[in-house]
């Protein structure tokens, strides 16, 4: 069936490019209007803080030694042993009565 009438044709307007190098004036995608993003509440899609997120406080601070490799066996293997972690051994061994 052939097309009766006047096609229609669309303005075509030249793109204009800020800076950046984004389109400035872009008002629809493929004759999608696209949303105001002034009235938009868009949150990323990953990244950012969340509550409740994150390595819940101990109360214990990180401290770096260097160790011989004799100690580091020794405090690997009492860990091992007692199920335990290097940090909870070492704090055990250098607590002060």
């Amino acid at each position: 069936m052939k097309p009766t009438g006047k096609p229609k044709t669309t303005k075509r307007v030249a793109p204009l490019f800020d800076k950046d190098g984004f389109q400035s004036n872009l008002k629809d995608l493929n004759g999608t209007p696209l949303p105001n993003l002034a009235k938009v509440n868009a949150r990323p899609l990953w990244g950012g803080s969340r509550d409740g997120a994150g390595r819940k406080p101990t109360g214990r601070q990180p401290v770096m030694l260097r160790l011989s490799p004799k100690t580091v066996r020794s405090l690997r293997a009492a860990a091992r042993k007692q199920g335990k972690t290097i940090s909870d051994i070492a704090e055990e061994r250098l607590a002060v009565a």
